[in-house]
């Protein structure tokens, strides 16, 4: 087992390659040495150090930093100062680290002596303190050090003061093959460092981890084979043999990276320092990665039937016990400002993929946190991050196509309950919601809504849905669920397009008189029209909402007739009756309640005459028996008659607390659309067995090109960590992916029971289009990523 990291990790990295001093030449290594150092030690699964760095800045500066740096360090922390800069020797030997004001005849005055840097880490009361030095003459640093080691029992954290020196204390530190401004490299030195921290090569005793004595013995023989003239030096004070500084990553789902990716392959059977590729990694992607597995490591842990509880500490520093991936993502805040960007990564894929399927969240976190962790890894070895991106979009692809091969159609009711009671945790819900499906039928309108008696209750009544939705989002009224919610509202139809707010402020100010809210459905609302809607949303003065209806007309006059019909309204036409400047209250529909989200639109309970609902339904009917429902225009009758005689089924829900209605309402939200999905695209074996039968299938397959390889195996080696987190959530062994393999895709592992199970006959299902949206919300997620620059 790997020892707990010190305390505190903090790194200060120094680099200057711009002088005033046109005796000091120009370095292009130094920008670039820092820049791929900083993201290599900042990766949570490489290094996992608070960064600091310095661009080109005047000695004062580098003497306020080193001390801000090592002044308030406790005993268990590890320091890590670095230098990439010219070193200067004066005639008594004394060494300096230029700085971009440094003069060259003068650096007692002008640049960083040796004695202060010493005396700062000799002061430093952290546990251990590492100086890497990357610059010429860096060897006379450690001059009068002692190199002996003490003694340290096995797997301690060590302590201890150490140097690793580019160069000795007579020689040139090289950029890449010279010394010159136009090295098309970082310096030999960082270069091979990198190398050996970012691929992982310089753990050669292979325990998972690189200590600081290991990295100089490969960064040693990496620069000497390169440069037989320039041979890094080690000097350790009073010193053990475990400073570690970093831990080579070995995450579920990483992919192995090919050899020909890696910079020098593998320590023990590779000629070191060979056939340098670039390290693609940068600072930028290391921050997200960072702050998004601040927030997966919380969310995966509430896995599986056996899912653990979590603390959350929230902005004002309350703790919460969560057992959920949207309460997680929701109360969690980012104590620390450089996790925020990776902490929101988390949050969009949760909350996305909760109100598209309902369910699945957390599995698409778990696999968005494989993919990281591989992608990583392949621009740590050199991949190219757009080729990637390529390998990984074609992966997608051929998940999906997979799936839905394995899904079988969700047919019966009985089915459905057990489903439904399954995603929900609650066997009321699914009874509940498989009776409101088989009212309503497949594409039928389920809502929830709050009720003033406890418990739970199905109503059927007039409504439908409209495939069009608000035009902007200041209209929401329920940020949870990215709705705009208006009771009791009236209903505007009106076929043109709105721009001026003269032609709505009329029927606008009667609508306001009755202290009632405004659905508005045109074919546009743009300009003035929506702004004068939105600033009275804004200013609380009126609550409205505006639907765009921009379909062609032979589509959108028929919808908007049903509409009408559904709500005892009249469709206003441009030049009919003086049009909307004309219109009065008794041209507009009415409802019990109008959903908007940003797809869609719904109207419940619309106060129609119910016999002309009726005979529209079924004049809808006999037009579609006349064109037949294969053709076109029989296609679109049939869509306009299962919305307007399909109904809507109200799932009422009332709780003892505002809290707990909360809670249970979000529940029955979460359900009602993981049965919408299941019922859509079928089901699959669930416990993560469906993804490991197409990683199965796929594992064969590769692009050409070895980097779009490398992004499609990220993918397909991805879809084992649910199974992998499931079972490591349970307490047992995640390697057991290879018996349940054996045993046919049909077989998941019951880990409540611990008994292997034919899937579908145990309940241990998934919907097909859950696996779906998780596959390709991590995908999107992880291309996002490799975008980072």
């Amino acid at each position: 087992m790997r020892p707990d990291p010190p305390a505190g990790r903090y790194a200060l990295l120094i680099a200057v390659g711009e002088y005033d001093d046109p005796s000091l030449h120009q370095l292009r290594a130094p920008a670039q040495d820092v820049h791929g150092l900083a993201a290599v030690l900042e990766d949570p699964g490489v290094g996992n150090f608070t960064v600091r760095t310095m661009q080109d800045p005047a000695d004062p500066e580098v003497r306020r930093e080193i001390e801000e740096l090592l002044a308030d360090r406790v005993d268990d922390d590890l320091v890590l100062l670095y230098f990439s800069c010219h070193g200067i020797v004066d005639p008594f030997h004394r060494l300096y680290f230029a700085a971009s004001n440094t003069n060259l005849t003068r650096p007692a005055s002008t640049a960083i002596s040796r004695s202060f840097v010493n005396d700062q880490l000799e002061a430093c009361r952290a546990a251990a303190k590492v100086l890497v030095l990357d610059c010429c003459f860096a060897g006379a640093f450690a001059e009068g050090f002692k190199a002996a080691q003490q003694g340290a029992l096995d797997g301690q954290v060590g302590r201890g003061y150490v140097v690793i020196s580019a160069c000795d204390s007579y020689e040139y530190a090289f950029e890449s093959e010279g010394l010159v401004e136009s090295a098309p490299r970082g310096s030999i030195f960082t270069d091979v460092l990198l190398e050996g921290l970012a691929t992982g090569a310089a753990d050669l005793d292979g325990d998972g981890r690189i200590s600081a004595d290991e990295l100089f013995r490969y960064v040693h023989d990496g620069v000497v084979r390169r440069r037989p003239d320039q041979k890094p030096k080690w000097s350790a004070y009073n010193a053990e043999p475990h400073i570690y500084l970093a831990q080579v990553p070995r995450y579920p789902g990483r992919p192995q990276v090919p050899a020909a990716r890696t910079r020098s392959g593998p320590a023990k059977s590779g000629p070191v320092g060979s056939a340098p590729v670039q390290c693609t990694y940068n600072r930028h992607q290391a921050l997200v990665a960072r702050g998004f597995r601040t927030a997966a490591d919380l969310v995966r842990r509430t896995f599986g039937p056996l899912g653990r509880r979590v603390l959350v500490e929230d902005e004002d520093g309350t703790y919460h016990e969560l057992g959920d991936a949207a309460s997680i993502v929701r109360r969690l805040s980012c104590r620390d400002h450089r996790d925020t960007i990776g902490v929101s990564y988390v949050k969009e894929l949760v909350e996305g993929v909760r109100h598209r399927v309902g369910d699945g969240a957390t599995t698409t976190v778990v696999l968005a946190q494989a993919m990281l962790d591989g992608a990583s890894a392949a621009l740590r070895a050199g991949a190219n991050p757009v080729a990637l991106r390529r390998g990984v979009e074609t992966a997608a692809l051929d998940v999906l196509t997979e799936i839905a091969a394995l899904a079988v159609p969700l047919e019966t009711k009985e089915q459905l309950k057990a489903f439904t009671a399954t995603v929900s945790g609650d066997p009321g819900i699914g009874d509940l919601l498989a009776d409101a499906m088989d009212r309503v039928g497949k594409d039928g309108v389920i809502t929830v809504e709050e009720s003033n008696l406890f418990g739970l209750e199905l109503e059927l009544t007039e409504g439908m849905r409209l495939p069009a939705g608000h035009v902007s989002p200041y209209f929401v009224t329920e940020p949870e669920g990215a709705e705009a919610v208006l009771d009791d509202p009236y209903v505007l139809v009106v076929d043109q397009r709105l721009a001026q707010a003269s032609d709505l402020m009329p029927i606008l100010a009667q609508a306001m008189e009755q202290d009632r809210p405004l659905a508005v459905f045109a074919d546009d609302v743009r300009d003035s029209a929506l702004a004068v809607l939105v600033v009275n949303k804004i200013r609380e003065t009126f609550r409205s909402v505006a639907v765009r209806m921009s379909w062609p007309d032979e589509i959108r006059r028929p919808l908007m007739q049903d509409l009408a019909v559904l709500t005892g309204g009249t469709v206003i036409e441009t030049g009919v009756g003086g049009g909307l400047p004309a219109a009065t209250l008794p041209m507009l529909g009415r409802a019990r309640r109008v959903i908007t989200t940003r797809a869609d639109s719904t109207v419940v309970d619309g106060l129609g005459d119910p016999a002309a609902i009726r005979d529209r339904v079924a004049t809808i009917r006999a037009e579609l028996a006349r064109h037949g429902d294969a053709s076109g225009a029989g296609q679109v009758l049939a869509e306009r008659l299962a919305r307007l005689a399909g109904g809507v089924a109200v799932l009422r829900v009332g709780e003892t607390s505002d809290p707990d209605l909360w809670t249970r309402r979000r529940q029955i939200d979460d359900a009602v659309r993981s049965a919408k999905a299941a019922v859509g695209w079928g089901l699959v074996p669930g416990g993560g067995v469906a993804l490991l039968t197409v990683a199965a299938r796929l594992a064969d397959r590769r692009p050409v090109d070895a980097d779009e390889a490398l992004g499609y195996a990220v993918v397909v080696d991805s879809l084992g960590a649910p199974f992998e987190e499931l079972m490591r959530n349970a307490g047992r062994n995640p390697a057991a992916r290879a018996d349940l393999r054996e045993r046919g895709p049909a077989v998941a592992f019951d880990v409540v029971s611990g008994r292997y199970v034919v899937a579908m006959e145990a309940g241990i299902i998934d919907a097909a289009a859950t696996l779906r949206e998780a596959v390709l919300a991590a995908s999107n997620a992880l291309t996002r990523y490799l975008m980072v620059a």
